[in-house]
């Protein structure tokens, strides 16, 4: 009897192990978009993206021109929760604290010829609530939504060329 109900409990703990890693296996999906304003690709913009939903991270790839960079490009942050935390990092430093539920800032100063890496990172309450970043400036439109996990943890790669 001892031996049968050992092996329920272990049956029953490989059970609970395998639904845990079920549940936390990362469900990805990438997409491409080129917006083409001119002929002349003056205006060219691609993004790519690759998104890990259980984990609160995503990952998203941006080409912008530099003839564009006189212009604004605005990053949008918004939390239909009550809180929003954390921060903004461009190539390791820290360009803006987020600490309401509604932050913005314009990234064209900050931006020139070469790789760039923006790091969103913070925590949301309630955990429930929905969050939206948006980059957008001259033929570039990048919206990004997700909810559910309280976590924020976003990279934007952008290649100014």
């Amino acid at each position: 009897m001892k031996k049968l109900l050992f092996l329920a409990f272990c049956l029953a703990l490989i059970a609970t192990v395998s639904a845990a890693i079920a549940q936390n296996f990362i469900s990805s999906q990438s997409y491409s978009i080129n917006i083409d304003t001119d002929n002349d690709m003056k205006g060219f913009s691609s993004f790519s993206e690759q998104s890990s939903y259980s984990s609160g991270y995503q990952q998203s790839s941006l080409n912008l021109s530099a003839n564009n960079l006189s212009q604004p490009h605005i990053l949008r942050i918004n939390t239909s929760g009550t809180q929003l935390k954390g921060e903004i990092i461009l190539n390791g430093k820290v360009v803006k604290r987020l600490n309401s539920n509604k932050v913005e800032v314009n990234l064209s100063p900050l931006l020139s010829v070469g790789e760039h890496k923006v790091e969103i990172l913070g925590r949301y309450v309630p955990e429930s609530s929905g969050i939206s970043i948006e980059f957008s400036g001259p033929s570039t439109n990048v919206i990004q939504q997700t909810s559910g996990n309280g976590i924020l943890n976003y990279v934007l790669d952008v290649s100014v060329y």
